[in-house]
């Protein structure tokens, strides 16, 4: 019992993990490029996401320096070309504060999305880095879905 508990348990936790696996802002979600503690993450999974039609909601927010910032920038630009992106938004405001969000190509019915925001606070970077995996089928319908709730 205690066994079957415990392999519950692990893909509870492993599941989110492995969700972006195989894309480069996996990276910044495991540590590698920021690390960690230095990182606000948050992930949520399950029936808190129906009202939304998505399954997975991933985020990471921190501070960086603009050097980090460029690795941040370059993942997600790798996601972009690698993967077949379908639509992106971007939108940047004199060089101190960005937002982008990309459409990758879609894994049978779930669409998934990177959201990148950065903003310049002195001369440090705040970034906020979301992965998502939903239902909803376009960036201009999640969009909405977002500024209804």
């Amino acid at each position: 019992m205690k066994q079957l508990l415990t392999t519950l348990l692990f893909l509870l936790l492993a599941g989110p993990l492995a969700a972006q696996q195989g894309l480069a802002v996996n990276e910044l979600f495991c540590g590698n490029i920021i690390p960690r503690e230095r990182m606000v993450e948050t992930r949520v999974r399950g029936r808190m996401l129906t009202d939304y039609k998505m399954s997975l909601f991933r985020s990471v927010k921190c501070k960086v320096s603009k050097e980090e910032l460029e690795k941040i920038n370059a993942a997600v630009h790798r996601d972009m070309t690698s993967y077949k992106t379908t639509e992106c938004i971007g939108d940047e405001r004199h060089g101190r504060s960005s937002t982008l969000m990309v459409q990758l190509a879609a894994k049978g019915n779930t669409y998934c999305y990177i959201c990148q925001k950065a903003e310049a606070e002195g001369k440090q970077w705040v970034v906020t880095v979301i992965y998502i995996e939903s239902t909803v089928k376009t960036i201009t319908e999640l969009k909405k879905m977002f500024n209804n709730k």
